[in-house]
């Protein structure tokens, strides 16, 4: 009994996120009495599944222990500190216009964690400068993160459109994360340890195949949940390992997102608030679903605020920067901080992104007419 109570306890200290969404849950349901058997309907059961398959496949790679060899490479090539930021930003920006943020985050996340053991110096610093920059790569694409994938099919923009109205957008943040870790980061020359670690080649690239399959079955929705299955039963065979050590807390996580922010979005006090907003003006628009996304995170906003405008391009704006808001703006900040288990990552995250969030809010509200 004591020791249910000493692991309960230690869960809380632990998950404090995942504690508060439950009791936030249980408090709305209370008030705006809905039944825990709507809660299914709530869910996005798409981004849980291919959430879930992702932790596997990245968490393969991550064991394959292939990143210290990659990390060695890097290290040696880049010679120092502010040249290694430069490089892990610019591959965190371009891969997230491809891949997506939240699946660049599961990449260079570990990758970053592997070079922490051969280079001494602040790496909670470029970590969240990556998660920073995943959200600003994948806004100049339609395919980048949900919330454009959204607006893309929702609006029927076209890709070469969507990119050319974002470009702008794109090209302002990018350029001020560069100058912003610039002044974030010495340029002074790294020390660096090396040390002879095995890893598994094999590991390593067979999961970098499954992840591209399973990339590209992510848009066959029959076959996707049959490739998951695969998915599953070959690391359950191969290295079962894979499975226990993921951090499946991320997915219930997730759950009690898409439940918490899709029972705000019903609230008819907010529904009015919204249609009384003025949003057929571009520059409040911008403003309000920046803001409304620091409450109920991006995608929820997206999802939300498409009933009330055609402006898709300024709401797509709005939406993109609040990733570099809050935590709470893009899930793949929530995603970022979870798998590297940065202390005090919180208030270490807010501390970075906070500034670089309110310079170019400031820049981009001057900026739209």
């Amino acid at each position: 009994m004591v020791i249910a109570i000493d692991r309960v306890k230690k869960y809380i200290m632990e998950e404090k996120l995942i504690v508060f969404l439950f009791v936030f849950l249980i408090i709305i349901s209370f008030m705006y009495k809905i039944s825990p058997v709507q809660y299914p309907e709530l869910i996005n059961w798409k981004t849980i599944f291919f959430l879930s398959g992702l932790l596997l496949i990245t968490k393969s790679i991550e064991l394959s222990n292939y990143f210290h060899h990659i990390a060695i490479f890097m290290v040696k090539k880049a010679h120092y500190e502010r040249n290694l930021v430069y490089f892990l930003i610019i591959i965190s920006t371009f891969l997230a216009m491809i891949l997506t943020n939240d699946i660049t985050l599961f990449i260079v996340i570990p990758l970053t964690i592997k070079l922490k053991k051969l280079v001494n110096f602040d790496f909670s610093r470029i970590i969240i400068l990556e998660i920073i920059a995943v959200n600003i790569g994948s806004s100049l694409t339609p395919i980048g993160n949900p919330q454009n994938i959204f607006i893309w099919h929702n609006y029927g923009t076209g890709v070469f459109n969507f990119i050319l109205k974002m470009m702008p957008f794109f090209l302002l943040e990018f350029f001020l994360l560069i100058v912003y870790a610039t002044f974030l980061v010495k340029n002074k020359k790294m020390e660096i340890v090396i040390s002879d670690e095995k890893y598994d080649n094999n590991a390593f690239f067979n999961s970098l195949i499954i992840l591209l399959m399973y990339i590209i079955s992510s848009n066959y929705e029959d076959f996707f949940y049959l490739f998951l299955g695969v998915i599953f039963v070959y690391y359950l065979i191969t290295k079962k390992s894979v499975i226990s050590k993921c951090d499946w807390n991320i997915i219930l996580l997730f759950i009690l997102f898409f439940i918490n922010f899709n029972i705000l979005s019903m609230i008819p006090e907010i529904k009015y608030f919204i249609e009384h907003f003025g949003l057929n003006n571009g520059k409040n628009l911008f403003l309000f679903s920046t803001g409304l996304s620091q409450i109920i995170s991006n995608v929820p906003a997206t999802i939300f605020l498409s009933n009330y405008t055609d402006n898709w391009y300024y709401l797509s704006y709005g939406v993109n920067l609040a990733g570099t808001g809050f935590i709470i703006g893009s899930l793949a900040n929530i995603i970022g901080l979870r798998i590297s288990k940065i202390e005090n990552g919180m208030k270490t995250y807010h501390k970075y992104a906070i500034p670089y969030f309110l310079i170019s809010l400031l820049l981009i509200s001057l900026i739209i007419k």
